[in-house]
């Protein structure tokens, strides 16, 4: 059974009444869409789970509350997707990037967890389609399995894919990639579902580097990267040109001297004419006191991505050596961004240096 309900102005499908308290007066009923789910008991608890989400005025808020929800470190709250469930990911990420939303039937491994609906922010005329996960069957205030939010907006004016695949650990990272996806109008966004030691079971893809399983940089199984992996096939079929950012967070310590260092995710300096060059050049200019590095330039960096999967596999690594490989070169698709703090508090900087240089 299908029941019509608004979610406090924003349309996201979840069944339960629009109400961040108990005593929020109802909206009007012609301001509906159709929920996806029936009332159970097990879908009552999921919907109470995402309603003060879906409730959000603005991106931001929403990437904020979803973050809240988190599983957080050594909490063992990752659960590994399964084949099945990469692949019915990649089914709905595949028909969002497509232009779909609200007539999307999430396939079975994904309806119990996930909600997909249309989200229009209050503050401007955007509307996104948002693909993110509510189940709390135990209530203890975290989403059970952690696997992450993707976002498609349906005008973009770049075809851009803003990511951040370590939110909680690279701190600010998760509310910075959101503001930045909605100020460049970028076409997707895709958020990490858990903080990246989530887990204390060791990652088998790249076991030498000691990464966690829940780390959605390094691991081939997490759903981050089978939304890279959709992505590149969507721009594949259609011809297009695009690039994706993933926005990391460095130490204090790490790289000295240096607050941003942007690299392709190899080690090889950028070849004239590269976006990094031209992105390095626009975000510089925005403060004369930061100093923004590329590969080949001092100070020097270490933090190039290498060992990123989703960088490998837009590098021409297939998916199946991704764990193994690392890129030869680079294509210039993927773009790997690590700052200090003051840089990840620079939003409206990078936003104006990513549309300066994708313009």
């Amino acid at each position: 059974m299908k029941k019509a309900m608004m979610l406090c102005g924003v349309m996201l499908a979840v069944i339960v009444a629009c109400a961040p308290t108990p005593t929020a007066t109802p909206v009007p009923p012609t301001a509906t869409r159709a929920a996806i789910a029936s009332p159970t008991a097990a879908a009552a608890t999921k919907a109470a789970t995402g309603a003060d989400c879906a409730a959000s005025n603005t991106l931001e808020q929403l990437g904020a509350c979803i973050t809240a929800k988190m599983p957080r470190k050594d909490t063992n709250g990752y659960v590994v997707p399964t084949k099945a469930t990469q692949d019915a990911w990649k089914q709905v990420v595949a028909q969002m990037l497509a232009g779909k939303c609200d007539d999307i039937a999430l396939p079975e491994p994904l309806k119990s967890a996930y909600t997909i609906g249309a989200f229009n922010g209050k503050e401007n005329s955007s509307s996104y389609c948002v693909l993110m996960e509510i189940l709390d069957s135990n209530n203890d205030g975290s989403v059970d399995r952690g696997w992450g939010t993707f976002i498609v907006n349906t005008k973009p004016s770049r075809e851009l894919s803003i990511q951040a695949p370590h939110p909680l650990y690279d701190i600010g990272t998760e509310s910075e990639a959101i503001a930045v996806f909605k100020g460049t109008n970028a076409r997707s966004f895709m958020l990490a579902g858990s903080h990246r030691d989530a887990n204390p079971q060791r990652t088998p893809c790249e076991a030498s580097t000691g990464e966690g399983e829940a780390d959605a940089a390094h691991n081939d199984t997490s759903l981050f990267f089978a939304a890279t992996q959709t992505l590149a096939d969507y721009y594949n079929a259609n011809g297009k040109a695009w690039d994706e950012l993933q926005f990391h967070g460095m130490g204090a310590s790490t790289c000295p001297g240096v607050d941003a260092f942007i690299s392709n995710g190899t080690s090889k300096p950028p070849k004239p004419g590269d976006k990094t060059l031209e992105l390095r050049a626009n975000i510089a200019q925005r403060n004369a006191q930061w100093v923004i590095t590329v590969a080949g330039e001092t100070p020097s960096c270490g933090e190039t991505g290498g060992t990123n999967v989703e960088g490998r596999l837009l590098n021409n690594v297939s998916a199946n050596q991704v764990c193994a490989l690392s890129a030869s070169d680079f294509s210039g698709r993927f773009i790997h961004i690590e700052q200090k703090t003051n840089l990840r508090a620079a939003i409206a900087d990078w936003i104006a240096a990513i549309n300066a240089t994708w313009k």
